[in-house]
């Protein structure tokens, strides 16, 4: 596939504030998944599989410092090299707000005329998944349309308000989206990711900023979707929507699951992520470990059963580690318990400490918090 004929645009602009201050200082691309990936891992992943080398992400300005610290030179996607491009775009919009900025667009529009390509990939962050974009392409190709949307079957309690529920015609194609309704048991969800062809993208775009308040290009895309009537394309693999600490904590909680864990990570398509230069993880001759998996450099002295632990963190002995994330850089102390819970970086936990939530509403313990009293 020729890399100069396709560009990416990564969508990371709104806010989700069911994360319960996961979010607070990064933005949910930049959240850590299974240990050692980070969400924006398999949106970049997907791209470099494709052989797309030009992407551009969207990011609010107050919290992007992670996203510098993990792409870095983006080597391990292939967009280190001479022919490879990616930029960083920052706006002070809220969260909540679906409206662009004066900037906004100014920048999107001289990165799209700057890339000469045909076409252009959007996919947004908070959808987890390992997708075949060249599938996606080739289809999108065949069928001559300016615009193809991906959408992926889910349960009603898989679905947020802030996703969009298609209706699409014997033809493949998007007449439609309405509420979401609890009450239907499998909702076709757009999964945010859209194959457009780029000079109409640019018209459409020109055509928007002409508006009072022109909205950002995630819902400017939902909205042409179904104007254009796009076509869809289902995608049957592991999809997670990303959208709360619950569905978070689900995700992670699936990978734990052979079948869920070979479906994402281990299909035919290859996840990378940065690589880290570390020791492996030490097990004590006292640690007792049950259907956990871990990152690289911890030590483990305590008990750790159904629970995914990042690298350098310190499970002291007697300490027990039940049904929970533990992001890098945790200590915990010993005898210590830690049940139901999502431990954020460089978190200490106190001797003798309990920390209980549930599996319905896991605790959430924010990033370099001391605890020393219990959390039930």
């Amino acid at each position: 596939m020729k890399i100069d004929k396709y560009s990416a645009i990564l969508g990371s602009a709104i806010g989700f504030p069911e994360m319960k201050g996961l979010t607070d200082t990064r933005p949910l691309a930049s959240l850590p998944f299974d240990g050692k990936y980070r969400l924006i891992d398999f949106q970049l992943s997907s791209l470099a599989n494709a052989g797309i080398r030009s992407v551009y992400g969207i990011f609010r300005g107050q919290n992007i410092r992670s996203i510098f610290d993990h792409i870095r030179s983006g080597r391990e996607w292939g967009l280190n090299t001479l022919l490879s491009h990616y930029f960083l775009g920052f706006y002070n919009t809220r969260e909540d707000s679906v409206y662009a900025d004066e900037e906004y667009y100014d920048q999107i529009l001289t990165y799209l005329k700057r890339s000469g390509s045909d076409l252009t990939v959007y996919m947004s962050s908070d959808i987890l998944c390992n997708i075949d974009l060249e599938q996606v392409i080739h289809l999108h190709n065949a069928n001559e349309r300016h615009m193809t949307v991906v959408y992926k079957k889910l349960p009603a309690e898989s679905i947020s308000a802030a996703n969009d529920i298609l209706e699409i015609d014997e033809t493949d194609s998007v007449v439609g989206r309405r509420e979401f309704e609890a009450s239907n048991p499998v909702e076709k969800m757009s999964a945010g990711i859209y194959v457009i062809s780029t000079p109409w993208l640019i018209e459409q775009i020109e055509k928007e900023m002409e508006k009072n308040e022109p909205q950002n290009l995630r819902f400017l895309l939902r909205d042409l979707a179904v104007a254009d009537k796009a076509l869809a394309f289902e995608y049957t693999g592991y999809l997670a929507n990303i959208s709360s600490v619950s569905s978070y904590y689900k995700a992670n909680m699936d990978m734990l699951d052979p079948q869920k864990f070979y479906s994402l990570l281990y299909s035919n398509q290859k996840v990378y992520t940065k690589v880290k230069n570390e020791e492996a993880t030490y097990f004590a001759r006292e640690s007792t470990v049950k259907n956990a998996q871990f990152a690289s450099g911890s030590i483990v002295r305590g008990t750790v059963e159904h629970s995914i632990i990042s690298r350098n963190c310190r499970v002291s002995a007697n300490s027990q580690v039940t049904n929970s994330i533990i992001f890098p850089k945790v200590t915990i102390g010993e005898g210590a318990v830690v049940e139901n819970a999502i431990i954020d970086k460089n978190v200490s936990i106190a001797a003798g400490v309990t920390i209980r939530g549930s599996k319905e509403n896991p605790v959430v313990i924010g990033k370099t918090s001391e605890v020393v009293e219990d959390i039930v």
